[in-house]
């Protein structure tokens, strides 16, 4: 059997994957946690070698986009890459060898991909990959997406901006609609510094989609939106967000799931905190790796 090179998708979506995570400030090695926007972020990896060759010279893309469910080479922006030998059964973490700076605009809420070719693999991806390329984490075992985003909890209404796109040369009818609660793996809440948080009831976030960038609490905004995107072009739909009081060590789940034809295309994980949980929980995860 040749090489196989994996970066493991998120469960149970493939853009919560836990083998993409962020440093934020100048150390790489410091503790992971959520992006901060405008300063330098480090990129880090986890790429797997299941196969029973070697694949040298390994090489890790990482990109970031805009907040959104389908995403295609084009609308993604390249960052930097990591290299590794990986020998048969190896796993190992490789660095973004260029810092990232996340734009302002989004408030560091974009999304990541890391893409990886190597010598020898099974089933080799182009490269370099060409224009209108999607990025398909499900289909491709070098490919995986972080569409994470930590919201700080506050005491009014927050807006956040999704982008919904289409291809070149094909509309796209698609639907987005939102679903609260449950739980996200611990391991991937450790790459979030959120460190020992545990998920709370479910009712104590509300959020609507809508069209217009308004910022309402009290407007009854959509869970579910419709909608037609001519070819070429994307839409802007705005999430907002209503105020939450949650309790101590506790996180709300949030996902805006993106469908077209009654089957999920992509979609985005919010998880909403108080302001000191996210700070003592990013404590909480730097003992634990100094112990």
């Amino acid at each position: 059997m040749p090489a196989h090179l994996i970066i493991e998708d998120g469960n149970p979506w493939w853009w919560d994957s836990a083998d993409i995570w962020v440093v934020p400030g100048n150390d790489p090695n410091g503790a992971p946690g959520a992006p901060i926007a405008g300063t330098s972020n480090y990129l880090w990896g986890r790429v797997h070698n299941t196969g029973n060759s070697a694949s040298n010279g390994v090489r890790v893309d990482f990109y970031w986009a805009d907040p959104s469910g389908q995403i295609a080479v084009g609308a993604a922006t390249q960052i930097g890459s990591a290299f590794a030998d990986l020998p048969p059964g190896a796993t190992q973490e490789v660095l973004c060898l260029v810092p990232w700076v996340p734009v302002i605009v989004n408030g560091g809420h974009e999304c990541l991909l890391a893409v990886a070719h190597g010598a020898g693999d099974i089933n080799p991806l182009p490269d370099p990959l060409p224009n209108g390329f999607l990025f398909q984490p499900t289909q491709h075992d070098q490919i995986a997406q972080r569409n994470v985003t930590v919201v700080l909890a506050a005491r009014r209404a927050q807006l956040l901006a999704i982008r919904v796109a289409a291809l070149p040369r094909q509309a796209r009818k698609v639907a987005l609609h939102l679903e609260y609660g449950g739980d996200v793996p611990a391991r991937l809440l450790a790459t979030l510094g959120l460190g020992k948080l545990r998920p709370a009831k479910a009712g104590l976030v509300k959020a609507g989609l809508a069209l217009t960038p308004h910022c309402n609490g009290e407007a009854p905004d959509a869970q579910k939106l419709e909608l037609d995107v001519p070819r070429g072009q994307a839409v802007p739909v705005y999430l907002n967000l209503r105020p939450a009081v949650l309790p101590e060590g506790e996180y709300a789940l949030l996902r805006v799931l993106e469908t077209q034809d009654g089957k999920v295309t992509g979609g985005i994980t919010y998880l909403v905190v108080e302001q000191g949980g996210q700070r003592h929980a990013g404590q909480d995860s730097q003992e634990e790796q100094a112990s």
